[in-house]
């Protein structure tokens, strides 16, 4: 039976993980990443893998000669404020590859399973909380735009090409590798507990952004979930596809937990745990939304997923531990 699996951006943060998870999952299974970047400490275990871009000549020959089950695109540009201001960038790297790949995968004599990184950023500033997969998408900014436009086009390549495809929105990816501590974010990451941490190791002063939201300290909450979590809803993610259960179709899920954190639970937690030499509250960042959390039912159910490292003190350790190592 061929298990070949491909992970585009499989050097990245997400994609690192994922590509373990499946090793870990079936050691039978034969990853391959595919990213424009090498990092060694990603690659362990791995079976194989190409620098280059996912939509060049010589990736998409490879696509096309491994027949691969399945393709976990984690590849794409993911930083919601240059894609402002630089949408050009977006908007090819992570729309117009994307099509370019999709029109060789349509005709392949055995066509792959698509999983798809997607984001919680499609929804913009939901009415209601918790949000489900069907509240209202209207992004705010032009990466939240591109990753709905994928969702959409799997929907479409679905109905027309007989392409399944899994689009999972990840709401607020955090934490490292666990136990080993081996895999984490590159330095220099943009959420508040990756600059908390780098402002405890820097004995750095930190600003919150806001304190005076609707929320229960008055700063803002965000639905956090442990990326090795993300990594093993991957897993479950494919056995659905390949399940009797599911119709060949385009599915959309959320990944988090259910629960909010707040700025500055995190900051407490880190900062009470870890030290820092002195704490501040600035301007909200424009746009941001008091509360942001995932409704889980979908993944709970069919996938029989739940979030096993994604209480605040285990993602913040296991991050603080991957930083620290590096």
């Amino acid at each position: 039976m061929n298990k070949n699996i491909i992970v585009t951006g499989g050097c990245g943060y997400i994609g690192s993980h994922v590509a373990r998870a499946f090793k870990y999952a079936d050691a039978e299974n034969i990853v391959t990443i595919i990213d424009t970047e090498r990092r060694e400490h990603t690659l362990a275990g791995i079976d194989g893998f190409l620098q280059a871009d996912f939509a060049s000549e010589e990736a998409l020959a490879m696509i096309v000669s491994l027949e691969p089950v399945l393709i976990v695109h984690c590849a794409g540009t993911s930083l919601v404020g240059p894609s402002i201001t630089d949408p050009g960038e977006y908007w090819d790297n992570n729309v117009s590859k994307t099509v370019k790949m999709l029109n060789v995968i349509r005709h392949m004599r055995r066509k792959p399973r698509i999983m798809f990184s997607s984001s919680a950023s499609v929804y913009g500033t939901p009415e209601f909380m918790p949000i489900v997969e069907q509240a209202v998408t209207d992004p705010v900014s032009p990466y939240g735009q591109t990753k709905l436009a994928v969702e959409r086009m799997l929907h479409d390549y679905s109905a027309g090409y007989g392409i399944s495809s899994l689009c999972f929105r990840y709401f607020n990816a955090a934490g490292a590798m666990p136990d080993t501590y081996d895999l984490g974010q590159e330095p220099g990451a943009t959420h508040i507990i990756a600059r908390a941490i780098e402002a405890s190791l820097t004995e750095r002063a930190f600003t919150i952004n806001g304190e005076h939201f609707d929320t229960a300290d008055g700063t803002c909450v965000r639905d956090y979930v442990h990326v090795w979590d993300i990594a093993l809803a991957h897993v479950k993610g494919y056995h659905f596809l390949t399940s009797d259960y599911p119709q060949d179709g385009a599915y959309v899920m959320n990944l988090g937990t259910g629960k909010g954190i707040s700025n500055k639970q995190i900051v407490d937690y880190v900062f009470g745990r870890y030290g820092i030499a002195q704490v501040y509250f600035g301007e909200p960042r424009a746009g941001d939304p008091a509360e942001l959390v995932a409704d889980t039912r979908m993944a709970n159910e069919l996938l029989h997923w739940t979030p096993q490292f994604s209480d605040i003190e285990t993602i913040i350790d296991s991050a603080y531990k991957w930083y620290r190592s590096r």
